[in-house]
């Protein structure tokens, strides 16, 4: 009974926290692209998919190991696990930083990325605030309510922020730095709480816990690399290959396709350190729980595309404005690519993460990009923005046939 309040309660405040997101996105996203404009628009997407891969290296893993650590141990381990984790962030913060901007420095050097250091330094806040923002130790504890307080005071002071001071196409800076401050307002405020619920929390570094997080981890982190290597690197590629116009366009469906998939991931989050729990308590109970789950993602995600899908012509004008017509037909493309999102969590994330299967897992997703990174280009050079949401849609329905044919062959799930 505990488990299902706390998982009720869990998936409410991620639930209300999306949703409020959603309210909030509905007003900035159209707004900054109206604003903005394609071009610099696109401009800022790039340089927020550049700055995925610091968070992504910075993560490691973390982010499943952490809260499944958290979710298993006693109250009093609470303190050691957390220091582990969150010196193990910062040692990553300072390593990645440097590696990572120089090599960027060299790539500009060299003319293969036209960097804007002042659009960087806005964006790269969000680096810190991402180390800042312990997402992972709330999800951990179960206490998702603080997550849902923490992230909507920051989100809106950052938006309300964003609508006074941004009003041109030359304010594409300020409008990167005021988004970039969420997480890092949103990071002060979670460690003042913290430090305030668990006196002393934070530890001296334990360099052998620290070695073994990240053992522990490194799996995971091969996983996440992977699945980034077909989610992000994709609208680096485009930029590259094509400008930043072209971007716009693909960010335009991809921004509003995103809203649907946070709140996806949102729910996935708060059931994860629930359904690592009731594999280990009574295995028959969590697969009829994750079946039930499967049907309502079927049910709703087959009547939302259908809605984006017929939708889109009028929508996408009428939201972003006649400048994203090319915005259209990408949507169109992505349309089913939050249902398939969604079960190919359910599958992996919610399913053979928690059974130990994470070999099998991070071999399925190195495979897909491999099979994105073989498509991608030829795709991006022939159909530009259309290329990447084709890109994007074959090789999520690989991952989610892949996973479900081997839970079925393992008589898991799907038997």
């Amino acid at each position: 009974v505990n488990f299902k309040n706390s998982l009720i309660e869990n998936i409410f405040s991620m639930i209300t926290l999306r949703g409020l997101e959603y309210l909030l996105s509905f007003l900035l996203v159209p707004y900054l692209l109206r604003v903005l404009g394609p071009t610099n628009f696109g401009a800022v997407a790039f340089m927020q998919g550049v700055v995925v891969y610091f968070n992504l290296f910075i993560d490691y893993g973390f982010n499943l190991t952490a809260p499944r650590a958290l979710a298993r141990c006693s109250k009093a381990e609470i303190p050691l696990i957390f220091s582990t984790f969150m010196w193990a962030k910062i040692i990553l913060l300072f390593v990645i930083s440097i590696f990572f901007g120089l090599a960027l420095w060299f790539f500009s050097l060299l003319h293969i990325i036209e960097l804007d250091w002042n659009l960087f330094s806005a964006v790269y806040i969000s680096v810190v605030g991402n180390v800042l923002f312990p997402i992972w130790f709330f999800q951990g504890i179960q206490q998702m309510r603080y997550i849902t307080i923490i992230n909507i005071v920051g989100r809106t002071l950052s938006i309300l922020c964003i609508f006074m001071f941004v009003s041109s196409e030359n304010n594409y800076v300020l409008a990167a730095f005021l988004q970039s401050c969420t997480p890092f307002i949103a990071g002060i405020f979670s460690l003042i709480l913290i430090a305030n619920k668990f006196p002393g929390i934070l530890q001296k570094p334990d360099l052998k816990n620290i070695k073994t997080a990240f053992s522990e981890a490194r799996q995971i982190f091969v996983s996440n690399l992977a699945i980034s290597l077909y989610t992000n690197t994709d609208i680096v590629l485009l930029g590259i290959l094509t400008n930043n116009t072209v971007v716009g366009y693909y960010s335009g469906a991809d921004k509003l396709l995103n809203c649907i998939k946070r709140g996806i991931s949102a729910i996935n989050d708060a059931i994860y350190p629930f359904i690592s729990q009731q594999f280990k308590l009574n295995y028959n109970n969590a697969i009829r729980f994750l079946r039930k789950q499967m049907f309502v993602y079927l049910l709703g995600g087959t009547i939302g595309g259908v809605v984006i899908l017929v939708g889109s012509p009028v929508v996408i004008p009428w939201l972003l404005g006649d400048k994203y017509i090319h915005s259209i037909l990408p949507l169109q493309i992505m349309t089913f690519v939050p249902l398939i999102v969604a079960l190919s969590n359910i599958f992996g994330y919610e399913t053979m993460l928690p059974l130990g299967m994470e070999k099998i897992y991070s071999r399925i997703l190195l495979l897909a990009s491999v099979l994105n990174l073989i498509i991608i280009v030829p795709l991006i050079l022939f159909f530009q923005e259309n290329g990447v949401s084709m890109a994007m849609l074959i090789t999520e329905i690989f991952v989610t046939v892949t996973m479900g044919i081997l839970l079925w062959q393992k008589h898991i799930l799907l038997r």
